[in-house]
C-alpha cells in the first residue's frame, strides 16, 4: 500500500501536521543453508512503494512482524496513515515462516476502500534482516480526499525488517530517544526519513501498534508531538529509516525506550 504525495508530505510533515507511519528495501538472496530455520522475534522495518510504477508519490510506511522461533504462522501490521485528517488505516498481515522464507497476505481499509495483496521474502544471514516484495491486488489507484489529501496507492513495492535495537550501518548509525525527541546521525545522500513509535506490547500481540509516524525531509531529529499519548512506565520502540532520492534505504535503526 502506500500513500500520498512526497512534496505534500514534506510540507505537511515539516509543519507538524502529521500522524502516522512509513518504509523501502528489497531483497531476495537465498539466505541460509537449505533446511535451516531463520531467527524469530519482533521485527520492525518499513515498506516502500515502487517508484517505477508509482512515480507520483512513492512513500514508505511502518511494517512490523512478530515471527515464531520455529516454522509456523505469524502476524503483523502495515500502516498507511500520514496526516491527521485521514482515518486510521491499518493493514493486518498474516503468513507462514518456512525455514528462511516468509510468505503471506495483508488486508485492510485505506480511507474507506478495502485493499489487500500478497507479500513474500527471505532472511539474509549477512545482513540479519528479512526483505522482499509485496503487491496490491487492486493495482494502482488515485485517491482525491480534498481538502484532506490527494495520493496514489502503488500497485507494488518492497519491504525490509530488522530485529528491534538493530542499527544499520552499525558503525555509523544510532537511534536514541531523549524525553520526546528521537535522534539519529546524519547520513550522506539522505533526502527523507521515516520516523515512528510503536507500542511493543501491541506489536507482539494484535491490533494497531503504531503510536505515531512522520515523514520528514532529511534532518537528524524529530519531536513526538505533545498530543501523542505516551503512558509513563510503558515500553515503546522508536525507529528511523533514512532514504535517498531513489527511495533506497541508506540507514535504519530502532531503540526501545520507557516513557518517564
Amino acid at each position: 500500500m502506500t500513500l500520498k504525495s512526497i512534496s505534500n508530505a514534506f510540507t505537511l510533515f515539516a509543519a507538524s501536521a502529521i500522524l502516522g507511519a512509513c518504509g523501502g528495501g528489497g531483497g531476495g538472496e537465498p539466505p541460509v543453508e537449505p533446511g535451516t530455520t531463520a531467527p524469530g522475534g519482533l521485527y520492525v522495518g518499513y515498506y516502500q512503494e515502487d517508484p517505477v510504477t508509482n512515480p507520483e508519490d512513492p512513500v514508505p510506511g511502518v511494517f512490523s512482524l512478530n515471527l515464531p522461533a520455529a516454522n509456523g504462522a505469524f502476524s503483523g501490521s502495515m500502516y498507511f496513515t500520514y496526516v491527521g485528517c485521514q482515518t486510521s488505516n491499518v493493514g493486518t498481515v498474516g503468513g507462514t515462516k518456512t525455514d528462511a522464507a516468509l510468505a503471506g497476505t495483508w488486508s485492510g481499509t485505506v480511507d474507506g476502500l478495502a485493499q489487500s495483496g500478497s507479500y513474500s521474502g527471505n532472511y539474509s544471514q549477512a545482513i540479519g534482516s528479512y526483505s522482499g516484495t509485496y503487491s496490491n491486488a487492486g493495482g494502482k489507484q488515485f485517491r482525491d480526499l480534498r481538502p484532506c489529501i490527494q495520493y496514489t496507492i502503488a500497485p507494488k513495492g518492497t519491504w525490509e525488517m530488522f530485529p528491534v535495537e538493530t542499527q544499520v550501518p552499525a558503525a555509523s548509525f544510532n537511534v536514541t530517544v531523549s524525553a520526546r525527541t528521537v535522534n539519529w546521525q546524519s547520513v550522506g545522500g539522505a533526502v527523507f526519513s521515516l520516523v515512528y513509535v510503536l507500542d511493543e506490547t501491541v506489536a507482539k500481540s494484535a491490533g494497531n501498534p503504531v503510536v505515531w509516524q512522520a515523514l520528514i525531509a532529511a534532518g537528524t531529529s524529530a519531536v513526538i508531538p505533545a498530543n501523542v499519548l505516551l503512558q509513563p512506565g510503558k515500553v515503546y520502540i522508536a525507529a528511523v529509516g533514512v532514504s535517498d532520492a531513489a527511495r533506497q534505504r541508506l540507514a535504519f535503526g530502532s531503540r526501545r525506550f520507557t516513557q518517564p
